[in-house]
């Protein structure tokens, strides 16, 4: 598909989506961003073997990577504040800032997809759900999380192929819990 159907498509789904309501039971409920867990409750990696505990250090551990973390949560936290109120250039912006501290984040992705979303840049929630998949790491909640984002921007760009794929990537996943 080319970028000009692909924005010819855009433009129409725009233009109609202005003139004309679509009832609330047919409309695809907005996905919901996700907070970044803490270390402390995230699900181990089956596939990694946990270490021997090692000895307790002489010397406490810098505080940048704790600093790091809480400045990360605090952008979520007024990224999500500014998504919820409909500032969606202020909450990506907010995404992006976090993305540069911590740009491995599958969560920081996956909200940063939903803005997109929410702006009606399917396109862009697309890419952003994918990234996030490469850094999921086995959390499959959120990678089902993400097929599902992607089947609904596949849908309402009119690949419905695509996003029967994605529908079913999604339902895998979520089989497997």
């Amino acid at each position: 598909m080319t970028w000009r159907v692909i924005g010819s498509a855009l433009a129409g789904l725009l233009l109609m989506s202005a003139c004309a309501v679509v009832p609330p039971e047919r409309r695809p409920p907005p996905p919901e961003p996700e907070r970044p867990l803490p270390p402390s409750e995230r699900e181990p990696d089956p596939r990694v073997e946990e270490p021997e505990p090692e000895p307790e250090p002489e010397e406490p551990p810098p505080e940048e990577p704790s600093r790091a973390s809480a400045a990360v949560v605090a952008l979520q936290t007024e990224a999500d504040q500014a998504s919820a109120t409909g500032e969606h250039d202020r909450a990506a912006s907010l995404l992006e800032r976090a993305l540069r501290v911590e740009p491995h984040n599958p969560v920081l992705w996956h909200n940063l997809a939903v803005v997109r979303y929410r702006e009606g840049d399917l396109a862009q929630a697309e890419s952003m759900a994918m990234r996030s998949n490469r850094y999921a790491d086995g959390r499959r909640s959120l990678m089902q999380r993400n097929w599902e984002l992607i089947a609904v921007a596949r849908e309402l760009a009119g690949d419905d192929g695509g996003a029967e794929e994605a529908r079913q990537r999604a339902d895998r996943l979520g089989g497997q819990r």
